[in-house]
């Protein structure tokens, strides 16, 4: 329960809002400002109501002193003589709102009400900022890759649009770094992107989780919420792995499209809502519709624009730079190691993950804490192979998925490389750690004819 001060050289006055407001709130009142600031600075409050003209110290000073102690406390400014010049110098000071006299309770409990509400969204955005702020050190998408430089210039596109975007692929693709892409070249980019793990939420409470609920619609619904729906508003809502909602969320979702409002959850109010959405799914979306487990009405909906993620063993190309990239990123896990070794690279090259690039990451994090040299050798890169008994078994690289030895992996790796660089083998050595004599050298004993 929220707690209120109240401060009004009228004890009458004090006693009135008291008695209005003590059913919803913790309220003690004062008639002194002095001996309300000492309660305050000793116990603080979520609210200060305070009179505007008092002979001990005015309204004005006392909602400086408060925002003083605590800038989140809302304070509201009553007086019996309603002045918008007033009401514009405690706006600017910081009041919340302005209230006169005589008191209007129903007047009051809205203003109170409203305010609550949307601090405690001003929160949720807030939280949802800094995890964006923390993340978007990370947010570069790494590629050589043509297919994938395609992709980045649609998304690029698409993004300038509110239209629905469809991301598809593999798990560990890249999904979610594409989305904050697009949101990032939107003119949304100043509002929030609130993901939501659709498959992380049960579908019981998801419809709560998306569109909000109001105070005793449900067991447990002891406050009014807001969803992920208006959290997003003037922003950008993903919905990552829509496969997996049912049926009846899907008709909500639907509705949510083709008329821009939602209902929360106990309530018969529309809400109408700005929001671009951006779904993502790691199965075949059209199968589903086939089978009856996705509505087609929301799949053509979705699908406005669709953009397909290649798994990372059609993007061999990126491999080495993506390799590189996670050595740099977990370098403080052991500083001394700056480099790949070739033969090391040719194990990475010969894997198929089917994790995709999530699992490329965990790999090269794991080989950070086991290597004891300055060079990730492949004995660290411990890579898994599916054994014919059908388990996995974590072995040596000498055994990975695809035949040959370190040799053919070594020259599989440069030919890669150098097809990466576009034969430009000053370079490609750069990338190999080798000097340009030494790949020479390499390209000679393997035959390797690059013009």
């Amino acid at each position: 329960m929220k707690s209120i001060i109240v401060v009004d050289d009228d004890p009458t006055a004090g006693k009135i809002l008291v008695r209005m407001l003590r059913a919803d709130y913790r309220v003690q009142a004062f008639v002194s400002p002095r001996q309300a600031l000492a309660h305050f600075m000793e116990h603080g409050a979520d609210i200060v109501i305070t009179d505007l003209k008092m002979p001990e110290m005015d309204g004005m000073e006392l909602l400086g002193r408060v925002k003083e102690i605590n800038s989140e406390t809302m304070v509201f400014i009553v007086t019996g003589y309603a002045s918008v010049d007033g009401a514009v110098r405690a706006m600017k000071m910081g009041a919340q709102d302005y209230l006169a006299k005589p008191f209007n309770p129903d007047d009051v409990l809205v203003k109170l009400t409203r305010a609550i509400r949307e601090q405690r969204l001003e929160k949720q955005c807030s939280s949802y900022r800094q995890r964006e702020d923390r993340s978007a050190g990370g947010s570069a998408i790494i590629t050589g890759n043509e297919q994938m430089l395609a992709i980045m210039a649609m998304a690029r596109k698409a993004a300038r649009t509110d239209s629905t975007i469809l991301i598809l692929g593999e798990t560990g693709v890249g999904k979610e770094l594409l989305v904050k892409k697009i949101h990032q070249w939107s003119p949304r980019r100043d509002n929030l992107l609130v993901p939501v793990n659709c498959s992380a939420v049960a579908g019981g409470i998801m419809e709560s989780e998306l569109f909000g609920h109001e105070k005793g619609a449900f067991t447990g619904a002891d406050k009014t919420r807001i969803g992920f729906f208006e959290m997003a508003d003037k922003g950008t809502l993903f919905l990552d792995e829509i496969g997996s909602t049912d049926i009846r969320l899907q008709v909500n979702l639907l509705r949510v499209l083709q008329e821009r409002m939602i209902y929360r959850v106990g309530s018969p109010r529309p809400i109408r809502i700005n929001v671009r959405l951006v779904a993502a799914a790691n199965q075949d979306l059209e199968e589903e519709v086939r089978a009856g487990r996705f509505r087609r009405d929301l799949y053509y909906r979705l699908s406005v624009v669709t953009i397909t993620i290649p798994p990372l063993r059609e993007r061999m190309d990126d491999i080495a730079l993506l390799a590189d990239h996670f050595l740099q990123k977990y370098q403080h896990i052991n500083p001394s190691i700056r480099r790949i070794s070739t033969a090391g690279y040719g194990v990475l090259q010969a894997y198929k993950y089917p994790g995709n690039i999530r699992e490329l990451e965990n790999i090269i994090e794991r080989a950070m804490i086991i290597e004891t040299t300055d060079t990730l050798q492949p004995e660290s890169l411990l890579i898994p192979r599916r054994e014919r008994a059908g388990r996995d078994k974590i072995n040596t690289p000498a055994a990975t998925d695809r035949p040959g030895d370190i040799r053919e992996m070594e020259k599989n790796h440069i030919m890669a490389v150098l097809a990466a660089c576009n034969g430009k083998k000053i370079e490609a050595a750069r990338r190999l750690g080798i000097n340009k004599t030494t790949l020479w050298r390499k390209m000679k004993r393997y035959n390797i004819q690059y013009p």
